[in-house]
């Protein structure tokens, strides 16, 4: 989930350090990942087949700043592109992006537009009944996180504001029916979101010298947990993030950089796993569902 984002107002990016722990996404107080998975299945983080959640559901999705849509497949880091999108945007670009329980992705550009696109289905896209600066929210980044853990409802969080430019933006959960926000909170800096299946909601905020991976608490937008990224630090020009199998994954292009790199970010540690560079593309948003493995 995630958007383009000039060098100016990327400097403006920061959020209050607070102390990480050793516990990662979705595991028990001690640490231990127990029968935990995303979508209601057993302990092997695999959704089981009542769940209602398609094969489909179970990757990461991104989208490049050229309208291209595709899988990326976090066990192999590989890409499978599906297509372009032509969505009735103008010359909108994409912004951030969503991805629910039955693989339809939910894509905001950058004019404020909100579209429903069925991944399933020649990529059709349909026009939300999103109104544009909605409580001051034309631009956001999103993603699901199921309502409990183990659960298949899911609430889509939504955090933004004006523009990146502002130090604060405003963290809601967006109702599906009505496309009316609710306010939770507000959160320092201007996060991407990627929810999780044990009922987490989890930030990453790129900057010149602050970059983290922060856990927000759902009822407040207040910090639960920090992940420090100083090898991330730079310039922020596009970036995305997903979570997916135990691991954070973070697409981030910096000023003075060509392409997107992809870095596997261990979701219990913090630290930085792999790093996998990515041929000539420039990745804006990324949409993971909660049935996704917590962990592989």
């Amino acid at each position: 989930m995630r958007r383009n984002l000039g060098k100016a107002s990327a400097i403006a990016l920061a959020l209050a350090a607070c102390g990480p722990d050793t516990r990662g996404p979705g595991t028990t107080p001690d640490g231990d990942p127990g029968n935990v998975d995303s979508g209601g299945g057993g302990g092997d983080g695999t959704p089981n087949p009542g769940d209602g959640c398609p094969d489909e559901a179970k990757l990461v999705y991104v989208v490049d700043s050229n309208n291209k849509l595709s899988q990326f497949n976090p066990p192999t880091k590989t890409f499978t592109d599906l297509g372009t999108l032509a969505c009735p945007a103008g010359s909108a670009r994409p912004f951030s992006m969503a991805i629910a329980r039955d693989a339809t992705a939910w894509v905001l550009y950058d004019n404020g537009d909100l579209f429903r696109v069925e991944t399933k289905n020649n990529l059709r896209c349909t026009k939300a009944a999103w109104v544009r600066d909605t409580q001051g929210l034309s631009k956001f980044g999103m993603g699901f996180s199921t309502d409990q853990v183990g659960g298949t409802t899911d609430t889509l969080f939504i955090s933004g504001g004006s523009g990146p430019s502002a130090s604060t933006s405003t963290l809601a959960k967006l109702d599906m029916t009505t496309f009316q926000p609710a306010t939770v909170g507000t959160v320092t800096g201007w996060p991407e979101l990627t929810g999780t299946g044990s009922a987490e909601l989890w930030g990453f905020f790129p900057a010149t010298s602050n970059a983290r991976v922060v856990q927000v608490d759902k009822t407040s937008g207040g910090v639960l947990r920090t992940y420090p990224l100083s090898t991330l630090n730079g310039t922020p020009n596009a970036w995305a993030f997903a979570f997916h199998g135990g691991s954070f994954w973070v697409f981030l292009k910096r000023s003075g950089e060509s392409n997107t790199t992809v870095y596997q970010v261990n979701g219990a540690t913090g630290a930085i796993a792999s790093e996998t560079p990515t041929n000539g593309r420039s990745i804006v948003g990324a949409g993971v569902s909660t049935c996704a493995p917590i962990i592989l």
